[in-house]
């Protein structure tokens, strides 16, 4: 490992340090307060869909339902831990949001208003205190800006990959990330990094992307795309 890359290894460490602990107390009171109001009829929702799993539903895909059976397995049906990856979602877009600031060149100060102020969000905040299929979508779409990000000033076409991964992840929660993989594809088009596009990466992010809903689509099929 070059003298450089270790630096810089070293400084995304220490960047990271505050975003991190900011999320682990932003999650730690979530834990504490999410114990409140008893279950949304949402929530009521998802929570008979984790008792009979299936790859897919009616009004969503399939990864909140699997995640709300992991919560019923690990907590029963406590409040908080019904809740838990909700608000662990949340405190990860939150991480995201300051790295996103570190893209563009922000130094801590600017990266921790970033992670605070996406805390701070009324969507957040709601979406962070109760299990439901946007609670997760929030970090999908945070997710594919990092990785953009990160592809165009790295110019490490392997981040394909990353946002492949992330798309399939966000079908299976919410199919509406397709308009977030529509606006990049013209952004893509519109930009040097379509030359990309004749290159392998971009096609086994997608391939990947697709892998991943595969067995939605399947459902789907079989169910005559409810």
């Amino acid at each position: 490992m070059s003298e450089t890359t270790a630096s810089k290894q070293r400084a995304l460490r220490e960047d990271l340090i505050p975003l991190l602990v900011l999320a682990l107390v932003r999650l730690a009171l979530h834990l504490l307060f999410d114990t409140r109001y008893g279950f949304h009829r949402d929530e009521l929702q998802v929570l008979d869909d984790a008792r009979h799993l299936d790859w897919g539903y009616v009004p969503y895909p399939p990864l909140t339902p699997f995640l709300g059976w992991i919560e019923l397995h690990l907590f029963g049906t406590s409040l908080a831990g019904f809740r838990f990856f909700a608000a662990l979602a949340q405190c990860a877009a939150m991480v995201l949001a300051g790295l996103i600031a570190r893209e563009l060149g922000g130094r801590r100060f600017a990266q921790v208003v970033a992670a605070v102020a996406t805390a701070c969000m009324p969507f957040s905040l709601i979406m962070s205190s109760m299990l439901m299929y946007s609670s997760l979508d929030l970090l999908w779409w945070v997710a594919v800006a990092y990785f953009a990000l990160r592809l165009v000033n790295s110019g490490n076409p392997r981040y394909w990959l990353a946002l492949g991964l992330v798309f399939g992840l966000g079908l299976m929660t919410r199919y509406t990330i397709a308009v977030c993989a529509a606006g990049l594809f013209a952004g893509v088009l519109a930009t040097p990094l379509r030359r990309q596009g004749l290159k392998t990466w971009p096609w086994l992010g997608a391939l990947l992307a697709l892998l991943i809903l595969a067995p939605n689509l399947v459902w789907q099929w079989r169910h005559d795309f409810i």
